[in-house]
């Protein structure tokens, strides 16, 4: 959240969680400026790496869906 409301200049942040047949699921939405995800994947900085890691620990997936002026969408599946 602080990415977003600092980086991406976020007003609105939202935070959905849910479990479908046992796969458990947290959507994560801004409107924020947004950013081109293949460019953010080349120059991961600490925050980003904090992150993976942590899905890492629970076995998770992480995707992150955002693009210039767009805000950005990140779902993690456990």
């Amino acid at each position: 959240m602080n990415n977003s409301l600092r980086h991406g200049k976020a007003t609105l942040i939202t935070i959905h969680f849910h479990e479908v047949n046992g796969v458990k699921t947290c959507d994560y939405t801004d409107n924020g400026i947004g950013f081109d995800v293949e460019e953010a994947k080349n120059k991961k900085g600490l925050g980003m790496k904090n992150i993976e890691s942590r899905v890492e620990i629970f076995n998770g997936n992480i995707n992150f869906n955002s693009s210039k002026d767009n805000g950005l969408k990140v779902t993690f599946t456990f």
